[in-house]
C-alpha cells in the first residue's frame, strides 16, 4: 500500500512540474536596468525622446528584446562598461556538463579577409562580458553578489581586471576636430574618456550618425563603469583604414560568434567570484552583459556589444554538451633537417589532454620546398619553410621549422668518355584541364595537365597550391577541397618552366551572410526566406523573398542597416567604397 501510495505522490509531483514549466517562457521577462555608454547607435537603438526617464529607457529595452520580440529587435550597449541587467520569469538551472542559456548577438564572420593566413573566425565580433547573480535576499531585485562567467580570455595576460573608465559629458557647443585624413571621422575630440591607470582617450563622432552618443536621459556630467576590460580583437588587414575585422574570442562572450555556433551559448558552471575562486551556483535569477573591450576602428566606429535576446536553453529544448575547450597546441619536433626526397612525421599535440575536438590541419609555407599531409613531410628541393598545425577548435597554432638541403656530393671518379646524345625535343608550353574549378569542402577533382608537344623528351611537371588551407594538390593532379576560400592551382614543366593555372573556389555550403556591392544586396543561402530591410530607427524599407541568384538591386546611401532575414538579424554597413 506504501508503494502505491508512493508512486501516485511521484506522478502528482512530475504533472505539477510539468504544468509549471509550461507556464514558464525560455525568453526575458524583464529589463531591470538600461545603461548604455557613450557610441554611435546609443540614443538609437532603443530611440530615445525628449523627456523619456531612465525608467522609460529600461520598458523601451525590454520592449525590444524581451518575450515576443525575442531575436526581433535589438538594443546596443555603447562603448566599453555599457550594460544591460534582465531576468527570466523563473530561476535559469545550472545542469552539470550543459549550456544553460543564451544571449543572442549581431556578430557576423566576413565574407573576405584580404589576409589570407587570418583565422576563419573574423568578421564583426563585439564580445560582451556576461555576468550572473541569484536573488538570495529574496527580493525579486538585483541588489545581490554578481559572478562573472569566466570565458576563454579570463586569465589571459591581456586582460585587465578592476578596469574602472569614465566618460564625460560633451559640450555641444565646442568647435568639432575632425580627423586629418579621414572624412568619415567629424570630431576626433568629441568624448573624453579617463581610466584608472590605462590610459586616457576620445570616443569619436562619425558621419554617418548625427545624434548625441552621450545617452541623454542621464543627469551629471560624468558617466563611470568598472569591470574586467578584454585585450583588442579588431585588425585593420587593409593596411590603410579601410578594411576592419574583428575576431571571435574562443567561448563565453555575448556577441562575440553567430547565434548558431554551439559556443555562443553560457554554462552557469562558469561563474566565479571576485578573486576568480568558482561560484558553484546552483541556480540564476539575473543576467548582465556589458561590452567588454575599449577599442575604435576608424570609420567603422568603437566597438559596442548588442543584444537582441535571450533564452533558457532547458525551456526548449535544445540539450547541448558543453566541450571541454581546446587551449593550445604543441608540435614535435619543432624543427628537422631533411634532404630532398626524404619524409618525416610531425606529431600535434592538443592541449588539454582531454580537449574534446583535437581535429588539426596541415599546412606549408612553401609547398615547393617542403609539403605536409596529415602530419608527414616531404622534402622537395633545398630550402626553409614553416609547417603549421592549426586547430579547428580555437584555430591555436603551433609550427615546426623545415630545412630541405642537398648533401654535398662525394669526389666523383673519372667519367669515361659519354655517348653521343640522342636527339632531345624541348618543352614548348603547358595547358591544364580544367582551368577554372567549383568546389565544396571534402569534394575532389582530378587535373589534368598536357605538356606540348606531345612528343617533348622530358614531360615531367610538378603541382602547387597556392593556398593548402583552401585547396591541396597531389603529385598526379588530384585536387582535394579543404576550407571555404579561393585558390590557384599552378602546373610547371620541369623542362623549361611553362605554367599553367586553375582557379579553384571552395564555397561554404552551409554559411548564410550578405554585402552590399555594385547597388545590389547580395545574399547568400538564403533562398526561401522572407527578408526586410530596416534603417536604424526601424522604418521599413524595402519587404522581398530571396530567390535564387541571391542578389536584390536596391541603391542605398552610406550609413548601417538592419536585414531582418526570418529569425537572423544582419547589420549591413555601408562604406564610400561600397
Amino acid at each position: 500500500m506504501k508503494q502505491y501510495k508512493k508512486m501516485a505522490l511521484t506522478a502528482i509531483a512530475a504533472l505539477w512540474t510539468a504544468s509549471i514549466m509550461q507556464s514558464q517562457s525560455p525568453y526575458i521577462h524583464r529589463v531591470y536596468e538600461y545603461m548604455p555608454a557613450p557610441g554611435q547607435f546609443v540614443n538609437e537603438l532603443p530611440e530615445y525622446r525628449p523627456g523619456n526617464t531612465q525608467a522609460d529607457m529600461n520598458r523601451k529595452a525590454e520592449e525590444a528584446i524581451a518575450g515576443a520580440n525575442h531575436n526581433v529587435g535589438m538594443i546596443t550597449l555603447g562603448g566599453y562598461g555599457g550594460y544591460i541587467v534582465f531576468g527570466f520569469d523563473h530561476p535559469v538551472e545550472n545542469v552539470s556538463g550543459k549550456y544553460d542559456f543564451h544571449i543572442l548577438g549581431n556578430a557576423f564572420y566576413a565574407d573576405a579577409n584580404p589576409n589570407s593566413e587570418a583565422p576563419r573566425e573574423g568578421g564583426s565580433a563585439e564580445p560582451g562580458i556576461v555576468m550572473v547573480a541569484r536573488d538570495a535576499n529574496g527580493n525579486g531585485l538585483p541588489d545581490d553578489p554578481w559572478y562573472e562567467l569566466a570565458g576563454s580570455e579570463y586569465r589571459k595576460p591581456a586582460t585587465i581586471h578592476n578596469y574602472r573608465i569614465t566618460y564625460h559629458r560633451p559640450d555641444d557647443d565646442k568647435p568639432r576636430t575632425p580627423h586629418p585624413s579621414n572624412p568619415a571621422l567629424n570630431d576626433i575630440e568629441y568624448i573624453r574618456w579617463t581610466t584608472n591607470g590605462h590610459g586616457d582617450g576620445y570616443l569619436f563622432r562619425n558621419t554617418y550618425h548625427a545624434q548625441s552618443y552621450y545617452p541623454l536621459w542621464t543627469d551629471g556630467e560624468t558617466l563611470s563603469f568598472e569591470g574586467t576590460k578584454l585585450a583588442d580583437n579588431y585588425v585593420d588587414e587593409s593596411g590603410q583604414g579601410t578594411y576592419y575585422v574583428l575576431y571571435a574570442y574562443h567561448w563565453g562572450y555575448a556577441d562575440n560568434l553567430p547565434n548558431a555556433v554551439a559556443r555562443s551559448a553560457f554554462s552557469i558552471e562558469w561563474a566565479v567570484d571576485g578573486d576568480g575562486n568558482p561560484a558553484h551556483l546552483p541556480e540564476i535569477d539575473f543576467v548582465k552583459v556589458y561590452t567588454g573591450v575599449n577599442q575604435y576602428c576608424g570609420w567603422l566606429g568603437e566597438t559596442s556589444t548588442e543584444v537582441s535576446g535571450a533564452e533558457d536553453l532547458h525551456l526548449t529544448g535544445r540539450d547541448v554538451d558543453v566541450p571541454v575547450f581546446a587551449a593550445g597546441v604543441a608540435i614535435e619536433p619543432s624543427a628537422v633537417e631533411m634532404q630532398p626526397g626524404e619524409t618525416t612525421t610531425l606529431t600535434a599535440v592538443v592541449l588539454p589532454a582531454d580537449a574534446t575536438n583535437k581535429t588539426v590541419r596541415w599546412t606549408t609555407g612553401d609547398s615547393a620546398v617542403a609539403s605536409i599531409s596529415a602530419g608527414t613531410v616531404r622534402a622537395r628541393v633545398d630550402g626553409e619553410t614553416v609547417v603549421r598545425v592549426i586547430t579547428n577548435d580555437g584555430y591555436y597554432i603551433a609550427e615546426c621549422r623545415v630545412t630541405v638541403k642537398t648533401p654535398p656530393a662525394p669526389p666523383e671518379p673519372p667519367t669515361p668518355p659519354a655517348p653521343p646524345e640522342p636527339d632531345t625535343v624541348a618543352v614548348t608550353g603547358v595547358a591544364i584541364e580544367p582551368s577554372v574549378v567549383e568546389m565544396q569542402p571534402g569534394e575532389t577533382a582530378m587535373l589534368v595537365a598536357a605538356v606540348q608537344p606531345a612528343d617533348a623528351t622530358n614531360k615531367a611537371i610538378t603541382w602547387a597550391s597556392s593556398d593548402t588551407r583552401v585547396a591541396i594538390v597531389t603529385v598526379n593532379g588530384l585536387l582535394i577541397a579543404d576550407a571555404p576560400g579561393a585558390a590557384v592551382i599552378t602546373v610547371a614543366t620541369v623542362d623549361g618552366d611553362f605554367r599553367a593555372e586553375c582557379a579553384v573556389t571552395v564555397a561554404d555550403p552551409q554559411a548564410t551572410g550578405i554585402r552590399y556591392a555594385d547597388g545590389a544586396l547580395h545574399l547568400r543561402n538564403l533562398r526561401g526566406c522572407d527578408c526586410t530591410l530596416l534603417s536604424l530607427a526601424g522604418q521599413t524599407l524595402l519587404r522581398f523573398r530571396a530567390g535564387d541568384d541571391g542578389r536584390v538591386a536596391i541603391r542605398l546611401p552610406r550609413g548601417i542597416y538592419i536585414l531582418r532575414a526570418e529569425k537572423t538579424v544582419f547589420k549591413i554597413m555601408i562604406s564610400d567604397n561600397d
